[in-house]
């Protein structure tokens, strides 16, 4: 992609996949125009525009403003870790348009116990009982998550000369950065049968408090609504999980990024907000998971492990970049929380590695821990 100099008002983006976008700029707006496929949108001049014919390994990506002409290619050269959502538009190749919208903010929104009221539990739950849900299945080993789900194909070279055997797959949420893509329930029989056990993640609203890295405006929890929040998470989610072909009794891990632990408010109402998660989605028949750094959303759920001030999640993801493969006896995380089979660590972050020829930037993981449980074949389609 190659850009032509400015001349009186008007600029010229030629696209090396031969078809021509005109951008015009209006000095005072700040806008240009885009046209590809028979249709033009308007957008921020500084919005960058990727073609997806002429790259077709360029990610498409929720958490930063962009433009994206054409259909995406299966192989998208995505980050591991990428979270949030902003502004974004795709053109598709029959001219049809799609857009995400960062979320505008309403209300209190600092978790600093102004505007709007906390919401709590219903009030019709004087103690908080242990519900869990029993794990359909869980696996012991390396594995690795990415934002986009590879091909079929790289997954089959991966299973055969990898070390890894289980793979986390985003299935859905408000703050998710990464589209479907490749993920499918046809993709999720394929990997399956490859021998890939699967941790299941939604992305959904994040702390009040936190900032997206990339300036964007994500979806951030209502304080009013924290409780009913979480509740709706856990209903989108195990819905997704069940397009997918993700049988009960399977674990979701909540996306949950670091946030300033410096804000009691703001705490407050993630845990309010986690707790209501994982209560629904016991509801649901599926097992509560969440990931975070254990300097996050983990370190204060460990000071309510003891406590019945909250539902506690049946197994942690803990995110703690050390390198090292070890579930236990990490200074991060005391061995007494989440003890047995409901542990993961994300050991190492994104980075590329190659095998059977084909690359992938991944986070590392090591899991004693729930997997995905499939439903028949025929019940997923």
């Amino acid at each position: 992609m190659r850009l032509f100099p400015l001349v009186a008002l008007t600029a010229v983006l030629t696209l090396s996949c031969g078809n021509a976008v005109d951008a015009a700029v209006g000095p005072l707006s700040g806008l240009k125009e885009v046209s590809y496929a028979g249709t033009t949108v308007e957008v921020p001049v500084s919005w960058p525009v990727h073609d997806l014919t002429a790259h077709p390994h360029t990610c498409i990506r929720y958490d930063r403003h962009a433009v994206y002409l054409g259909d995406p290619g299966p192989d998208q050269n995505c980050p591991a870790g990428a979270v949030g959502r902003t502004d974004t538009v795709r053109i598709a190749s029959d001219g049809s348009v799609t857009r995400t919208r960062g979320h505008q903010a309403s209300g209190d929104k600092t978790g600093d116990g102004t505007g709007e009221v906390p919401q709590t539990a219903p009030p019709n739950r004087p103690h908080i009982p242990e519900r869990p849900v029993k794990a359909a299945a869980t696996y012991s080993g390396l594995g690795f998550d990415t934002c986009a789900a590879p091909t079929t194909d790289a997954m089959k070279a991966w299973a055969g000369a990898s070390p890894y055997h289980a793979v986390g797959i985003y299935i859905g949420g408000v703050d998710r950065a990464c589209p479907d893509g490749n993920l499918t329930p046809a993709w999720i029989q394929t990997v399956d049968q490859q021998g890939w056990k699967l941790f299941p993640i939604y992305v959904g609203l994040q702390a009040p408090c936190w900032k997206d890295p990339h300036h964007g405006h994500p979806a951030l929890i209502d304080r009013g609504r924290r409780w009913t929040e979480g509740q709706e998470a856990a209903d989108n989610a195990a819905d997704r999980a069940d397009s997918f072909g993700i049988a009960q009794g399977s674990p979701i891990y909540f996306d949950m990024e670091y946030y300033p632990r410096d804000n009691p408010g703001c705490t407050q109402d993630v845990q309010a907000f986690l707790s209501a998660w994982t209560d629904e989605l016991h509801t649901r028949g599926f097992v509560s998971g969440i990931y975070s750094s254990s300097h996050g959303a983990l370190a204060d759920m460990a000071l309510l492990y003891d406590s019945q001030a909250a539902y506690r999640a049946d197994v942690v993801w803990y995110a703690h970049w050390d390198k090292i493969p070890r579930l236990f006896g990490d200074p991060t995380l005391a061995d007494r929380y989440w003890p047995g089979a409901r542990r993961i660590k994300q050991y190492r972050g994104g980075h590329n590695e190659t095998y059977g020829g084909k690359r992938l930037n991944i986070d590392l993981n090591v899991l004693d821990a729930p997997v995905a449980a499939l439903k028949p074949a025929a019940a997923a389609n």
